[in-house]
C-alpha cells in the first residue's frame, strides 16, 4: 500500500476534502530535494500574485543572497526595541502554554511545569496575536521585502508560533532533533528572540548549505552522528544573542532548536512561504486592519 508521511492516499484524499490545504502539505515528499523543489517553486510562484506596491528595502538583497547561498541570514539587532521586547515578554507572561507531546497535562503558565517531562511549553495562536506589535512585527518591511525576493512571489505571512524550551532534560525532544521543514514548496522563517540567547540556552542551530545539499534529504529526525558523519564534526552554526535578536533561515536546510542545557530560551517565529499551510487557523481570527497587506496576512486578518 501506498503511504506517504505515512498516510494512504484514501486518507491524503479525505484529508484535502476537509481542508484543501492539506493536500499540497501531504504530497510534499514526493517533491525531492532541493533542485527539484526549485523548479517546482518557481512554477508555484508565477500562479502567485505579484509583488507590486510591496516595500523594499535595500538590505533586503543582502538578506536574499544569505538565504539563498548558506540558508540563513545574518543577525538582525535593530528591527525591535527593548522596549517593544519587555511588553511582548509581559503579555506572554500571563498566557499560558502547553506541551503538544503532553496534552493530557493541560495548560500552564510556563513558569509552573507540571512535569520534569515536559521540554518545551507552546503557545495557541489565539495568545500569540493577543500579543501587543507582534503581527506587526511579523509585517516589518525589511521582513516582506525580503520574503518578496526570496519568494519570486506576494507572500503568505503563515505558521506563526511561540514557546519555551526548558533546561536540564536528559533528551531531545521534538524539533530539538535536527531535521528540515516539510511544510510548503518554498518558504523562510523568522526568529525573534524574547530572552537572551548563549551556547547554554539552546541556541537555533543551522548546518550552512544544506538548503541547497541533496543529502539527508528525508521527513524523520536526524541523530547527531549522521549530521557529523555527513557533513563533518563542528559544521553547524548556532545563532545566540540577547533579547530582541532576529534572524531569518530556509528550514528546509537541516536545523534544529538545541536542548538548554542551563537557561530557558523563549522565541518566537513565523513563516513567509508561497501558499498556505494547515499550519495556521482554519479561518482567520482578526477583523482587518488598517495598513496591514490583506493577502499576505490573509491567514490571520478576515478580509473586508
Amino acid at each position: 500500500m501506498i503511504r506517504i508521511r505515512n498516510l494512504t492516499l484514501g486518507q491524503i484524499a479525505a484529508r484535502a476534502r476537509a481542508d484543501d490545504r492539506n493536500l499540497q502539505y501531504d504530497l510534499l515528499p514526493l517533491t525531492g530535494g532541493p533542485r527539484r523543489r526549485a523548479i517546482i517553486a518557481r512554477a508555484a510562484a508565477a500562479l502567485k500574485p505579484g509583488t507590486a506596491g510591496l516595500p523594499d528595502d535595500p538590505r533586503a538583497a543582502t538578506l536574499d543572497a544569505q538565504l539563498r547561498d548558506r540558508g540563513y541570514t545574518d543577525r538582525l539587532a535593530d528591527l525591535v526595541t527593548p522596549d517593544q521586547v519587555a511588553s511582548m515578554r509581559a503579555a506572554l507572561a500571563s498566557t499560558p502554554v502547553w506541551d503538544p507531546y503532553r496534552p493530557h497535562l493541560g495548560e500552564f503558565l510556563y513558569g509552573n511545569v507540571p512535569s520534569p517531562e515536559v521540554n518545551m511549553g507552546y503557545y495557541r495562536i489565539e495568545g500569540l496575536l493577543a500579543v501587543p506589535g507582534l503581527l506587526a512585527f511579523f509585517n516589518h518591511p525589511l521582513l516582506l521585502a525580503t520574503a518578496a525576493r526570496f519568494l519570486g512571489c506576494r507572500p503568505t505571512l503563515d505558521n506563526i508560533q511561540g514557546w519555551w524550551s526548558y533546561a536540564g532534560r536528559p533528551g531531545h525532544k521534538g524539533t530539538q532533533w535536527f531535521h528540515r521543514d516539510w511544510d510548503n514548496i518554498r518558504a523562510f522563517k523568522v526568529f525573534l528572540y524574547l530572552t537572551d540567547v548563549d551556547a547554554d540556552s539552546g541556541p537555533f542551530q543551522f548546518v550552512p548549505g544544506t538548503n541547497r545539499d541533496e543529502r539527508l534529504v528525508v521527513i524523520e529526525r536526524i541523530a547527531d552522528e549522521t549530521v557529523d558523519a555527513t557533513y563533518g564534526p563542528g559544521a553547524t552554526v548556532g545563532m545566540t544573542g540577547p533579547a530582541g535578536t532576529v534572524f531569518m533561515a530556509d528550514t528546509f536546510g537541516v536545523h534544529r532548536g538545541l536542548l538548554p542545557r542551563e537557561r530557558p530560551r523563549l522565541m518566537v517565529t513565523a513563516q513567509y512561504g508561497v501558499w498556505r499551510t494547515p499550519h495556521s487557523p482554519a479561518k482567520p481570527l482578526l477583523p482587518p486592519r488598517a495598513g496591514f497587506d490583506p493577502y499576505v496576512n490573509r491567514a490571520y486578518l478576515r478580509q473586508a
